[in-house]
């Protein structure tokens, strides 16, 4: 008998598949696709933060200073011009151009 079919018949696993006692959250697998310039964010060091309305549901920071996705379509949004007045926004413009 496997163990699934042990658990289910003999109480300890719900109809779904899961164990008594687990959250949902707890016995799934999430795996996260991160894009290029995210995936170039963490490898700089940057770490994850969950926001619904960020880009992708989530923003990276570093240092308290803001990863930049693209810089073109960022001052777009923005309607700004200068670099300078991005990281006066918080935004990480060195590591932007920098990084490898």
């Amino acid at each position: 008998m496997s163990d699934y079919n042990y658990g289910r018949e003999n109480g300890l696993w719900g109809d779904d598949g899961i164990p008594y006692g687990l959250d949902a959250y707890e016995s799934k697998v999430t795996t996260v696709n991160y894009n290029k310039s995210e995936k170039k964010a963490l490898a700089n060091g940057f770490k994850e933060v969950a926001d619904e309305d960020a880009y992708n549901g989530r923003y990276f920071v570093k240092d308290g200073l803001l990863w930049i996705h693209n810089i073109s379509a960022l001052k777009s949004r923005l309607h700004i011009t200068s670099n300078e007045r991005l990281f006066s926004m918080g935004y990480d413009v060195e590591t932007y151009f920098c990084a490898a």
